[in-house]
């Protein structure tokens, strides 16, 4: 049998530990979404990757996102991340990002992901999942290039 949950929760760890799939919402939506995996080892989103980063490691200094959230009375254009963003584009203060495709399971509303984007170059410990998702993938493939289960 398949079964569903649906459960909100700021601590990331539990997510993970439970979680097939996992969506990220920010001031009441959707920005990242995707299989855990992905979403937590190929972030492309920069609120995920700050809370990410906020995932308390000991004996390192915890990460806070910096600024506060958005008033909800308050809508304006643009991204609702854009005054927290580090990365934020001039579109960002403009337009909300459309959901660009990551992969055929994973999404990201960012502008980080359109073409004409400029590079960037992420956290340092955001580079370091991405380079150990990679080598997971690397490690899973058998000698026809085939992942296996």
């Amino acid at each position: 049998m398949n079964y569903e949950i649906s459960s909100v929760s700021h601590d990331l760890g539990i997510v993970g530990n439970f979680a097939d799939r996992v969506a990220i919402m920010y001031a009441g939506k959707i920005v990242e979404y995707g299989t855990t995996l992905e979403v937590f080892y190929q972030a492309k989103h920069p609120y995920t990757w700050g809370l990410i980063q906020s995932i308390p490691i000991q004996g390192q200094p915890l990460y806070s996102i910096p600024g506060t959230p958005p008033s909800i009375y308050q809508v304006k254009a643009g991204d609702a991340f854009f005054e927290r963003n580090d990365y934020a584009l001039v579109i960002d203060e403009l337009e909300e990002p459309p959901f660009f495709k990551v992969s055929d399971t994973h999404f990201a509303a960012t502008w980080l992901l359109a073409e004409d984007a400029p590079e960037v170059i992420v956290p340092s410990n955001i580079q370091a999942r991405y380079d150990q998702y990679e080598a997971w993938q690397l490690a899973r493939r058998d000698q026809y290039g085939t992942v296996k289960s």
